[in-house]
Formats: C-alpha cells, structure tokens, sequence
C-alpha cells in the first residue's frame, strides 16, 4: 500500500515512517510528552518567562509536525488515523494550534514593568487545560478499547 500510495500522489515517504513508529509517537505524545507539558504547566508558566515559553512552543510545534507527518502517512495508506478518528485528531491539532498561538503571543508582547505574569499567562493556562482534557479523553477511550 505504501509504495502504491507513493507512486500514485508522486511523493516519497521517509524509510523510517510507518504504522509501528507512528503508534509510537502517539502514544509518547499522550504519555512523555502530556507530563513534560503539565510539568511545565504547573511550575513554569506562571512566571512569564519567555525564554521558557519559547522553549514549551517549539516543543508543542515539533510534536505536532510529528504527528501531522504520520497522520498523513496513515490516512493517505488507508491504516487510520494518528489519534484514532478524523475527529479527534481534528480536536488536538486544533488544541496544539491554539496554544501555539497564544504561547507565541506571550513571547512577542510589549514588555511592561507593571505587568502581572500570572494574568497574563492565565488563557495560555486554560488552552494547556482544554489540550490536557482532549488528550486524556483520547487515551482513556485507547484504553478502554484495550490499545494502549
């Protein structure tokens, strides 16, 4: 199927892509990676500190090329989908966008003395609780359907 899939839309995947590493990568996203994340969450955000924001936003956009390349790879060989349903893989990538945006805008505000870190970094806040939800919500149904 991957080759036919190649030859047909005139595209070359890379050797290392395939069904087991994309599964892999899911399930360390949902795993290593919502820790790395809550950690960060938790003890680092507040402080605006926007070389660590910076960091976090690159980490959030690498996870999600990753992804989005094996979601790519699995839809267009007809092996599914990276988190399962068109839905839900929708909902994340939705999510990761949403908080890239708002983590790139705490990066590039106006500096101001005045300014209460803790304020401002609150939306940021509820966009890493809305992705955490949809990413426990997704693992949780991987578990209950016994593949995770």
């Amino acid at each position: 199927m991957r080759d036919k899939v190649m030859a047909e839309h005139d595209i070359k995947f890379p050797a290392y892509l395939d069904s087991k590493y994309c599964k892999t990568t899911s399930v360390d996203f949902l795993v290593n990676s919502r820790k790395s994340l809550q950690k960060y969450r938790e003890d680092r955000l507040g402080s605006g500190h926007r070389g660590g924001i910076k960091n976090i936003r690159n980490f959030i956009e690498q996870r999600k090329e990753w992804l989005q390349e094996c979601d790519k790879y699995l839809d267009m060989t007809k092996q599914g989908r990276v988190f399962r349903t068109k839905e839900t893989t929708e909902e994340l990538f939705t999510a990761m966008d949403s908080l890239s945006k708002e983590l790139y805008a705490l990066i590039y505000r106006p500096k101001n003395a005045a300014e209460d870190t803790h304020q401002l970094t609150e939306l940021a806040g509820q966009k890493f609780e809305l992705m955490f939800r949809l990413m426990d919500a997704h693992r949780t149904d991987l578990q209950l359907r016994g593949l995770l």
